[in-house]
């Protein structure tokens, strides 16, 4: 653990060496990960005291949850716009109105939903609009660097990632019934 240069509390993008933006090198995420999975596994330390054991677990511990976080670009999202100061998993109350009445419409035409080709309709049609928020939130992020606009767009997706859930949820229910 001496070789490590870098602690604990650093952020996952200063733990990983990666810039602290939304786009990110996934070839230089991955090296790095298995780089630091090499120096910090628990079982490099099986002869060490219990202390640099500890240690290790916590190292292994934090490199694991760091590099789960950096891959996936929601979750990556919303940790840029926390170290930023903002909340998105907070009281969502400064969604922008047209967000409000598209949850509004898709939730209405989810209750009308009988068959299996219209859920696969709405899916694509949430998931195009998840795509969209992906790339205004890497604008927000990386080009204008402005947490609170990307706080709200992050604040879409986690409820267009959740409605997801819930249509492919009914989608295999159908597929079930059917």
């Amino acid at each position: 653990m001496a070789d490590l240069t870098i602690k604990l509390s650093d952020s996952d993008f200063d733990i990983f060496g990666l810039p602290c933006q939304f786009e990110l090198d996934s070839a230089a995420l991955s090296a790095s990960y298995l780089r630091l999975q090499s120096q910090t596994h628990p079982d490099r330390f099986a002869n060490s005291s219990a202390q640099e054991k500890r240690l290790a677990v916590q190292w292994a511990t934090r490199v694991n949850e760091a590099y789960k976080r950096l891959q996936n670009p929601m979750e990556r999202a919303i940790y840029w716009c926390e170290l930023h100061g903002e909340n998105p998993r907070g009281q969502q109350s400064n969604l922008p109105p047209a967000l409000l009445m598209q949850q509004m419409e898709w939730r209405e035409a989810l209750e009308e939903i009988e068959g299996v080709e219209a859920l696969e309709d709405l899916l694509d049609e949430v998931a195009a609009e998840k795509k969209r928020c992906l790339a205004l939130i890497a604008q927000q992020i990386d080009g204008e660097k402005n947490a609170q606009t990307a706080n709200a767009t992050a604040q879409a997706l986690l409820f267009i990632d959740k409605f997801m859930i819930e249509l492919t949820r009914k989608l295999e229910q159908l597929e079930d019934a059917s």
